[in-house]
């Protein structure tokens, strides 16, 4: 039996008989006893739960994916049953009006549609009953208050389903393929209806559309031999995706809804795919990944016409830089790079080519990777491998000095974030899956501070000097009643009241968070200390 970590604090030297930890790394339970790993995957926030999938070994040693729920303590984490029944291999969760939707097999049944508010559980209706196999519920949308999926009922084939979360109100919406399955996938909402692509038998796979109604489901245009809106995104009012019309290959199109309006942007490889991916809006643009044929798969740019779709910045002249991860952070988009020199490392670009550069090269004698890119309290976190300790969780405020790897005050597994974290923020603290002692794979969360430089009802403050070597002063038009500092990943360093300047001076150097609270509001600014 192994011991339960339940709460491990990275803790800094006391500064002043003030300074606290506001910094807290806990593991949330200890899911799958012994130093087997539980796994928690698919982290699924609603109202009043964290759900996520786990796998516990059970008698006779077997190990069975479960559908756990947390509401952020251990006793509060717990495993969901559908009634008398165990259910298991939960897939395609989904939150809806509080309630969590999901495809999952009981003992008696295969994978059919179930919910659950954390508390109570209940099959939503027996899709397919020819056979123990299920219907298997996939790729679960929510739109217009309603959950849209794709399954099989044993005699139509696998077509698009709607269900409002009661037997009678689920049921089969259109069946696009008479003769066969129409495979409808990669639903993405615009303008008030439904897109998605299927194969109806006679014009292969297509870009579809519905408005939820039988007859409002139907062909919006016949591509050849069709589109993929796995990869779409709404921008300028239009739908932007990845199709190819039998021609010029797999491009970047566009549609406003209607089958005129349903175009190639530009065919931006004449001599074949250029598949384009990762779209991003940012600054008033839209940036992704392509390959035109002759620089690889590097970063572009549109601003929604043919003139203005071009390669924004050939990242690695030598080869593709394949930038992926785009994230917008404090006004400026982060990614993960390969200029052919340093690996794949973090970038980042204001918007400019001469802005578009390296942010850090994290792993000097190879690559980091940087990804699994998420916004929390303020900061950017992400995981990366520093060629020493595999894949950790790193923090950054937007500066190199502010990029840092942070860990629970343990020695920490090589490698704890190996297996994909699936970060999620609820209830004000960051979830994810990590491995960092013999506990294994499991669910821990990390707490912190607001971070964000933002006023609340706060009138202007000024700071000076900043950078400081030593004092700071701190002007505001109402009195000050107290301050706070943080380090860089959000600990309570130090508190002084009443004060308008502090002394930092046995500090080192590097980026800091003051919290400045008046009786009007709170703000958070940013100090570099030299």
């Amino acid at each position: 039996m192994k011991t339960i970590t339940n709460l491990l604090t990275a803790v800094f030297a006391l500064i002043s008989t003030m300074s606290l930890n506001a910094q807290t790394f806990e593991m949330v339970k200890d899911i799958n006893h012994g130093n087997l790993d539980s796994t928690p995957e698919e982290l699924t926030p609603t109202d009043n739960y964290l759900f996520f999938r786990a796998t516990i070994e059970e008698q006779q040693g077997q190990m069975l994916e479960r559908l756990w729920r947390t509401d952020g303590t251990e006793a509060g984490t717990t495993i969901i049953a559908g009634g008398q029944e165990n259910l298991i291999n939960p897939r395609y969760m989904v939150s809806l009006n509080g309630v969590l939707y999901f495809s999952a097999a009981s003992e008696y049944d295969g994978n059919e549609l179930w919910k659950t508010d954390g508390n109570s559980t209940q099959l939503v209706k027996n899709i397919n009953l020819t056979t123990y196999a299920g219907s298997n519920p996939r790729d679960l949308t929510v739109f217009n208050n309603k959950i849209y999926f794709s399954a099989d009922n044993g005699t139509s084939g696998r077509e698009l389903w709607v269900t409002d979360g009661t037997a009678t109100g689920t049921h089969i919406l259109k069946n696009i393929k008479p003769n066969g399955s129409g495979d409808p996938y990669g639903f993405t909402e615009y303008n008030g209806k439904l897109y998605f692509s299927a194969d109806d038998g006679t014009n292969g796979d297509e870009l579809w559309v519905t408005d939820g109604t039988t007859a409002g489901t139907q062909l919006l245009k016949d591509i050849n031999p069709g589109g993929n809106l796995l990869n779409s995104t709404k921008y300028n009012g239009e739908l932007y995706f990845l199709a190819d019309d039998g021609t010029n290959g797999r491009e970047l199109w566009v549609t406003d809804g209607t089958a005129t309006g349903t175009q190639l942007l530009k065919d931006i490889n004449p001599n074949g795919s250029s598949f384009p991916s990762q779209l991003i809006k940012y600054n008033g643009l839209l940036y992704f990944l392509a390959d035109d044929g002759t620089n690889g798969d590097e970063l572009w740019v549109t601003d929604g016409t043919t003139a203005g779709t071009q390669l924004f910045k050939d990242i690695n002249p030598s080869g593709s830089g394949e930038p992926f991860g785009f994230t917008e952070y404090n006004g400026k988009l982060y990614f993960s790079a390969d200029d052919g020199t340093n690996g794949f490392e973090l970038w980042v670009t204001d918007g400019t080519s001469a802005g578009t550069q390296l942010f850090k090269d994290i792993n000097p004698n190879g690559s980091s990777f940087p990804h699994q890119f998420i916004k929390y309290n303020g900061l950017l976190y992400f995981k990366a491998d520093n060629g020493t300790n595999g894949d950790e969780l790193w923090v950054t405020d937007g500066t190199s000095a502010g990029t840092q790897v942070i860990q629970p005050a343990v020695s920490p597994n090589n490698n704890p974030l190996a297996i994909k974290p699936f970060f999620t923020i609820f209830d004000g603290s960051l979830y994810f899956s990590a491995n960092y002692d013999s506990n294994g794979q499991e669910l821990w969360k990390l707490t912190t501070p607001n971070m964000s430089v933002k006023t609340e009802k706060l009138a202007t403050v000024n700071i000076y000097p900043n950078p400081v070597a030593n004092v700071l002063h701190i002007e505001t038009r109402q009195e000050i009643s107290n301050l706070k500092l943080y380090s860089i990943t959000g600990q309570h360093l130090q508190t002084w009241q009443n004060q308008t300047q502090i002394n930092l001076a046995t500090y080192a150097k590097g980026i800091y968070f003051l919290q400045i609270q008046t009786p009007r509001g709170i703000k958070t600014e940013k100090i570099i200390k030299k």
